[in-house]
C-alpha cells in the first residue's frame, strides 16, 4: 500500500477477489471499493455513515490539516464549512466569476505566447489568480509572487504528508510518543509542514482582515465573511480562514493537474486535437476568442474534457473515508473505523464501464447504444469526490478547466517534442507521479500559435498589455 501507485495494486486485488476487497493494515481493517455500485451503495447513500475521515497523524495532527476542509472529522465542523462553501459555489454563483475567468484566461494566453516552454508554471499562475482573487481580492504580483509561492509548497506538502503509508507514524502513532529531540526524519517534515500550513492558512486572512478594517479591501469571499459577521470568537475566525484557505488549497493543485493534463492528451493525439479544434472554429470563428456562452454548442470539446479527467484522473484514490458504526453489506461485515477507499481509478479503467478504457476516445460519450447499458457515464462522478465529502468547489473546477482549455485549444497547436519517442503506458500509471494528488511528470512540447492572426488575437485580448515583443 506504500508503494508507488498504489491504485494499480488495488485495482489488480479487485479483479482477483472483486469490488469491495478488505485488508488488515497494521491491525486497521481497510475496504477498497472499486465498482460504481458499491461507491454508490455506501458512501452515496449510507453517507450518514461513511463520511467521516480517518486519522490520519501525519497529514491530520502534525501537519496540522485535521481542521482542514479535506480532513475534517465529520460534525458540525464540517457541516459548517460545507454550508459557507456551497452558499458561495452553488452552480448559478459560480457564473458571477465568468467574467474573472476569462479574463485570467486571456492573460494566461499571453504568457503561452510570451514563453511556451514554461506552460506548467503558466497554469500554475493562472489558476492561482482566478482563486485567490475570488477568495482574499488579491492580485498576483508580477515574477515571483509570494502567496502563490506559499500556496504551491501547501499544496505539495499536504499531497505528500496525506499520502497512506508514506510515513511509519501514521502506521505506528506510538511513535508520537518518541522523543523529539531524535530528530527523527519524519519530524522535522512535519514541522515544516506544520510552518507552511500556518502561514497558508493565517497570511491571507490577516492581510484581508487589515484591509477591511482601513476600508481598503476589494470585494471577495474573506472581506465578506469579517464584515457580515463583526467581532469573532477564535474558534469562528479559525473557521473562516479555513474555508477561505480551502478554495485553493482543496482545488487548485487539481484542476493544475488536469489543465496538464490535457496538454499532454493534445500532444500525443492530435488527430483528437484537431476535432476539436474544427468545432471551436466553427462555433467561435477566428475573430475573437471563447467565452462560457459558446459552452452549449461545444460538445465535442465537452466529450475531450471528459477523457482528460477518466484517462489520467487528478485523485486515482479519492481521500479515504471512515465507517463510524458496524455495517453489514452484501454478506460482508464491515467493521466500525474501517478505512474506506474508493478506487476511482480502477472505476475510470473498467472495461466494463468504459470499453477500451486505455484508448483516448471522446467519441464513446456519444454512443446511444452503449448509454442505455449504463455504459461510459460521466467521469465526473467519480473524480469529484463521494457523497457528503464530494468536492464543494467542483463547479468552479470544472469552468476554469473548460475555459482553459477552449481558449488553448482556438488558438493554439500543440504538439510532441520527439514523434518517435514512445507514448507512455497509462494502463501503468506512466508519466505520472504518484501522489495524492496525480500531476504529470514534467514534460516538454511544442506550443505555438495556430496563425499570425491567432497570435495578434491572443495580443489583443492580453488584459496586462504587455509588450510581447520582449
Amino acid at each position: 500500500m506504500s508503494g508507488p501507485y498504489p491504485w494499480l495494486k488495488y485495482t489488480e486485488w479487485s479483479k482477483q477477489y472483486g469490488d469491495v476487497v478488505h485488508i488488515k493494515a497494521a491491525g486497521q481493517s481497510v475496504i477498497i471499493l472499486s465498482s460504481p455500485q458499491a461507491l454508490s451503495d455506501l458512501l452515496e447513500q449510507r453517507g450518514a455513515i461513511y463520511s467521516d475521515r480517518p486519522r490520519l497523524i501525519m497529514g491530520g495532527e502534525l501537519a496540522g490539516y485535521v481542521d482542514s476542509v479535506p480532513l475534517c472529522p465529520y460534525g458540525s465542523r464540517l457541516r459548517e464549512y460545507r454550508k459557507l462553501m456551497s452558499e458561495a459555489l452553488t452552480p448559478r454563483r459560480v457564473q458571477d466569476y465568468f467574467a474573472l475567468e476569462e479574463e485570467k484566461t486571456r492573460e494566461f494566453l499571453g504568457c503561452l505566447l510570451r514563453s511556451p516552454d514554461q506552460f506548467l508554471h503558466h497554469i500554475r499562475r493562472n489558476i492561482a489568480a482566478i482563486v485567490f482573487k475570488i477568495t482574499h481580492g488579491y492580485d498576483l504580483k508580477d515574477g515571483l509572487d509570494p502567496l502563490m509561492e506559499l500556496a504551491e509548497r501547501g499544496d505539495h506538502d499536504f499531497s505528500d504528508a496525506a499520502s497512506a503509508g508514506a510515513f511509519l507514524v501514521d502506521s505506528f502513532p506510538v511513535l508520537l510518543y518518541l522523543p523529539r529531540w531524535l530528530g527523527l526524519n519524519w519530524m522535522k517534515r512535519a514541522k515544516i509542514f506544520r510552518k507552511n500550513m500556518e502561514e497558508l492558512r493565517d497570511t491571507p486572512w490577516e492581510t484581508v482582515k487589515e484591509q477591511v478594517k482601513k476600508g481598503t479591501a476589494v470585494p471577495s469571499f474573506a472581506a465578506n465573511l469579517i464584515e457580515k459577521n463583526g467581532d469573532l470568537s477564535k474558534d469562528q475566525e479559525d473557521i473562516y480562514k479555513w474555508v477561505s484557505t480551502a478554495f485553493y488549497a482543496g482545488g487548485a493543485d487539481t484542476s493544475v493537474s488536469a489543465i496538464a493534463s490535457f496538454f499532454l492528451c493534445m500532444s500525443l493525439y492530435p488527430d483528437i486535437q484537431r476535432k476539436a479544434q474544427e468545432e471551436v472554429l466553427r462555433v467561435v470563428g477566428t475573430s475573437r476568442l471563447p467565452t462560457f456562452s459558446d459552452r452549449p454548442l461545444l460538445p465535442y470539446l465537452e466529450a475531450v474534457i471528459n477523457e482528460v479527467h477518466r484517462m489520467n484522473p487528478v485523485g486515482p484514490t479519492a481521500l479515504p473515508h471512515r465507517s463510524s458504526q458496524d455495517d453489514h453489506y452484501n454478506g460482508y461485515f464491515i467493521p466500525a473505523g474501517s478505512i474506506v477507499i474508493p478506487n476511482s481509478w480502477a472505476v475510470l479503467h473498467d472495461p466494463d464501464v468504459y470499453p477500451s478504457p486505455f484508448e483516448f476516445l471522446p467519441e464513446r460519450y456519444f454512443d446511444d447504444a452503449a448509454k442505455t447499458k449504463g455504459l461510459n457515464p460521466d467521469p465526473r462522478k467519480f473524480v469529484f469526490g463521494y457523497g457528503r465529502r464530494v468536492c464543494p468547489g467542483r463547479h468552479l473546477a470544472d469552468n476554469s478547466l473548460f475555459i482553459a482549455i477552449v481558449m488553448i485549444l482556438s488558438v493554439f497547436d500543440v504538439s510532441r517534442i520527439d514523434e518517435k519517442a514512445p507514448k507512455p503506458d497509462f494502463s501503468r500509471s506512466e508519466g505520472y507521479i504518484s501522489s495524492t494528488i496525480c500531476h504529470p511528470e514534467p514534460f516538454k512540447c511544442h506550443i505555438a500559435p495556430r496563425s499570425e492572426e491567432a497570435a495578434m488575437l491572443i495580443r489583443a485580448n492580453d488584459p496586462r498589455k504587455v509588450d510581447h515583443s520582449l
